[in-house]
């Protein structure tokens, strides 16, 4: 019951996060300031999405590595918008904010490939790396997700989707973390780790109690 409850909050907030972000940062007229509350929002979706993914392993975690899995989520949610000025070779947020491309860390093949990484990584049992992997992808899911309500999401090297709508992304970014951890818990099925098992044979010494998880207090 108390996990309900928290998914309907955490709902509730990212939709009014989204929604007022946006509207924000719409009519938002300085350059600056806009930049502020445009990364602001992105920030602030990934430490709800953080949390979001974090509270499913609540059970298996430590306090600590909980949060830090939310800080992830957060710094990544808020860092991915560096590359702006990298891509620009300048700090002037002029010259960031008018690239005539989209700079390398906005190309949505990286969570394709996050994706594939995160998922060997959790059939192989490595709980900490996993799931800071999958903090990971909730940043890079969420982020890429709202920049394609106005540019769509870019795959290279095969080029740009059609944009998606507000309703599309705020769906998407409610369900990211549920849907990555789901994930994990399929890499937990007992099919899948035996069809594992028939090709990397794992060291029951460092299994932690009954999940099965090569498993590091932190």
């Amino acid at each position: 019951m108390q996990m309900v409850y928290m998914c309907v909050v955490l709902t509730t907030l990212v939709s009014v996060t989204c929604m007022l972000g946006d509207n924000f940062v719409d009519i938002t007229q300085h350059p600056l300031l806009r930049a502020l509350v445009d990364n602001a929002t992105h920030a602030a979706i990934g430490a709800l999405s953080g949390v979001a993914f974090a509270v499913q392993f609540y059970e298996k975690t430590t306090y600590f590595f909980g949060w830090l899995l939310m800080f992830t989520c957060f710094a990544c949610s808020s860092l991915i918008d560096v590359d702006h000025f990298i891509a620009a070779r300048s700090w002037n947020l002029e010259d960031a904010a008018n690239l005539t491309c989209r700079p390398f860390l906005h190309c949505s093949t990286i969570i394709l490939f996050l994706l594939f990484i995160y998922l060997c990584v959790s059939c192989l049992n490595y709980m900490r790396c996993s799931l800071l992997l999958g903090a990971t992808l909730c940043a890079f899911v969420t982020h890429h997700t709202r920049d394609a309500v106005r540019r769509g999401f870019w795959f290279c090297p095969f080029g740009h989707t059609n944009r998606i709508s507000n309703l599309t992304y705020i769906l998407t970014t409610i369900i990211t973390p549920y849907a990555i951890s789901w994930l994990h818990g399929l890499c937990r099925n007992l099919i899948v780790q035996q069809f594992v098992g028939h090709f990397i044979k794992l060291n029951d010494s460092h299994l932690k109690d009954n999940h099965g998880y090569r498993y590091m207090q932190v």
